[in-house]
């Protein structure tokens, strides 16, 4: 059914303007005329009286068209300053109305009604050489506002799609710089290291007024990077057992690789907490590739001396010389285990240990030879000190911390992973910290208490391509860190990077769906600008069709018969047409918020002002 409202053609001709000018014309010409003619001049002043009120109601009439037609030239890039007064202002706007999104409006059916007349019309503009995409997308609608969403929306996550250059990292600035100005923590995972993003957060804490709560996390410079053991924090050993595993690929013929090497890290991790030691990289790879004989001895004497304290005399006989005498206290060691102990108390943490002790070592080395390669890559060179810091070390200058204190002391912290020049080591750093940060999530939902909770800060998330620290944990977070004060904030290029990791588009999709608000810059994926625009709801468009036609009657020649009819029609569309995300200019995107909402926006350059 077609709707009773008026269909006006938004981007026909600007006839009005041309009857202005007319009009205009016609009232010089009797005004000139009042001075050389003999006939009384009040005939010439109403005329031109005339004429000059039908000037103005046309040119009433033509201003606003020439204005529509002026903003399809689109929008030029904005820098905007932030002084001491606009951080003030922009804080309290957060905390008013939400997070600012930049300049905008709500794409509705009238704005997808002219994008539609205008991409069917002959006066589409022409593209500039100067500028990227098509600047007339933002020129829809007459006025843009400011756009902002609610904090309380916020946390149910945010996808950012668009390609390299586009403004994902224009766009985590700006949401960075609010979010440290609301004096909340941040942590930023960023795989390519980028200097900006990073000179770009840097500058956020010190319009702040408190630089320090900037850190940084660099391999590729260690001397400027904090050290952090992304061990230190879960609730379960096998935790870290999962975690360190996980590195190793994940394939069908690896699966028994990978299930022996988590049973062997677990086995080693029990025995460090056993021995009272909190495990690292370094220690979890000694214990597996040196041998678990020393560690097995010191935890079956605390175990053994817990139960029996003259154990110690006991177990020791007389010992052998060489390298196999450390066998031999072990194996003594066992015995005494297993006839005075394990009957009474048994422990399964040290026979965690016993069991590969006792393991054939050929075949030994040869399940667990598949995980040592990971291992040895974050635990060589500067690495090993920067994953696997000693706080003791007094030699050592550089900030020792984990994320639960970044996240205690409200800090801001940048991790660069370096994957541009070694992706491997930058993909184990990225996804061991967020197993981490899942460690902290669960521990903040499990134990906090509603108070507590209560006076818990939010803790922001960012992670630039998202695909190449791609694990469960990253799942984990998206769909159960709400209920932790989790808000995660994921950038990717495409759809189809999910889909090369996950192996499936049903498992890249199930990922995203996680996430209920998606901005999107510029994309060229034509799979990924569907899948964005197939979840709007469909819009009725009308159109006008005109006919005409000429017929001549062969006993009449000199007679002719025409028709011209005008007919209007509705078609259905896409309330955005999905070709145009791949014609957004920089800084410029498309927003589907959480509940139904559209936005067309763009974002500005943050820069802080020379003093």
């Amino acid at each position: 059914m077609i709707s009773d409202r008026p269909y006006l053609q938004n981007w026909r001709p600007i006839y009005e303007l041309s009857s202005a000018v007319v009009w205009l014309s016609a009232m010089n010409i009797a005004h000139t005329l009042s001075f050389f003619s003999s006939l009384p001049p009040i005939g010439f002043i109403l005329t031109s009286s005339f004429c000059a009120a039908m000037t103005i109601t046309r040119l009433a009439q033509a201003i606003p068209r020439w204005q529509q037609h002026r903003r399809l030239k689109g929008k030029k890039l904005t820098l905007l300053k932030l002084t001491r007064k606009q951080c003030q202002s922009l804080q309290t706007k957060n905390q008013e109305q939400g997070v600012w999104l930049g300049w905008g409006f709500e794409w509705q059916r009238l704005h997808g009604q002219r994008a539609w007349d205008l991409l069917r019309s002959d006066n589409l503009p022409a593209k500039s050489e100067k500028t990227m995409g098509a600047g007339w997308i933002h020129g829809m609608e007459e006025h843009e506002e400011r756009l902002y969403q609610p904090l309380e929306q916020i946390q149910m996550h945010t996808m950012v799609i668009g390609v390299p250059g586009s403004g994902k990292t224009r766009l985590f600035d700006l949401l960075v710089t609010q979010a440290v100005l609301r004096n909340e923590p941040v942590i930023i995972i960023d795989p390519k290291g980028d200097h900006d993003l990073a000179s770009h957060t840097l500058r956020s804490c010190e319009l702040s007024s408190n630089k320090y709560r900037f850190m940084k996390f660099h391999p590729g410079f260690p001397a400027d990077s904090i050290r952090i053991n992304l061990l230190q924090n879960f609730n379960r050993s096998s935790e870290l057992a999962s975690r360190i595993s996980g590195l190793m690929p994940s394939s069908g013929d690896n699966a028994p690789f990978q299930a022996f090497a988590q049973k062997a890290v677990d086995a080693v991790v029990q025995g460090y907490l056993l021995c009272g030691q909190r495990p690292t990289l370094v220690m979890i790879r000694q214990g597996l590739e040196g041998g678990v004989t020393k560690l097995l001895i010191k935890a079956l004497t605390i175990v053994c001396t817990r139960h029996n304290t003259q154990a110690p005399n006991t177990a020791q006989g007389k010992e052998a010389k060489g390298k196999s005498n450390i066998e031999a206290v072990a194996r003594r060691w066992i015995e005494f285990y297993r006839e005075k102990v394990m009957p009474e108390s048994p422990c399964t943490d040290v026979e965690g240990l016993i069991s590969l002790f006792e393991h054939d070592r050929a075949h030994y080395s040869k399940m667990i030879a598949t995980l040592l390669p990971a291992l040895g890559m974050l635990t060589g060179g500067p690495l090993a000190r920067l994953l696997s810091p000693d706080p003791t070390d007094i030699d050592d200058l550089r900030p020792c911390t984990d994320t639960v204190n970044l996240i205690e002391q409200n800090k801001v912290m940048y991790f660069g992973l370096d994957s541009l020049s070694d992706p491997m080591v930058g993909k184990a750093i990225g996804q061991l910290l967020l197993a981490d940060l899942a460690a902290v999530a669960g521990d903040r939902y499990n134990y906090s208490s509603k108070d507590s909770q209560q006076d818990d800060k939010p803790i922001n998330l960012f992670v630039d391509e998202a695909a190449e620290v791609l694990c469960p944990q990253l799942l984990s977070l998206l769909n159960k860190g709400r209920g932790a004060k989790f808000r995660l904030y994921v950038a990717t290029q495409t759809l189809a990077d999910f889909e090369a990791q996950l192996g499936s588009e049903a498992a890249a999709q199930q990922f995203i769906d996680n996430c209920n608000h998606l901005i999107c810059l510029r994309t060229q994926n034509p799979d990924t600008q569907k899948f964005i625009t197939d979840k709007l709801p469909p819009v009725r468009y009308r159109y006008f069709i005109r006919n005409q036609g000429i017929s001549t009657d062969a006993n009449r020649p000199m007679e002719f018969t025409g028709n011209l009819s005008e007919q209007q029609l509705e078609e259905t569309g896409d309330l955005f047409p999905p070709q145009l995300l791949g014609e957004l200019p920089n800084l410029e995107y498309v927003a589907r918020l959480g509940g139904g909402r559209l936005l067309k926006g763009r974002i500005p350059i943050l820069c802080a002002p020379k003093f």
